[in-house]
């Protein structure tokens, strides 16, 4: 199953997104960002297993969608997706 991060700005985007998510049926569940991910001191992700065109079009059209995306390869590591 695949596994995809959205970065957020805060604790509180995070929260927003979510709920907002959690609202047009996707379920998405915030979590501490990896280590490897954090670069501008950003925590906090979203992390949901389906959906993620809908999810990323969601944030988008709610102006969330301020982070990278990344999916989480076999081999453990993160890639950075286009959305």
């Amino acid at each position: 199953m695949n596994q995809y991060l959205i970065m957020c700005r805060s604790l509180t985007y995070a929260q927003r997104a979510e709920r907002v998510l959690a609202r047009k049926g996707i379920s998405a569940v915030i979590i501490k960002a990896p280590q490897c991910l954090l670069t501008n001191g950003c925590g906090y992700a979203i992390s949901l297993h389906r959906e993620l065109d809908r999810a990323v079009l969601i944030l988008k059209n709610n102006k969330l969608l301020r982070g990278k995306i990344y999916k989480k390869e076999e081999n453990g590591e993160y890639k950075e997706i286009v959305a």
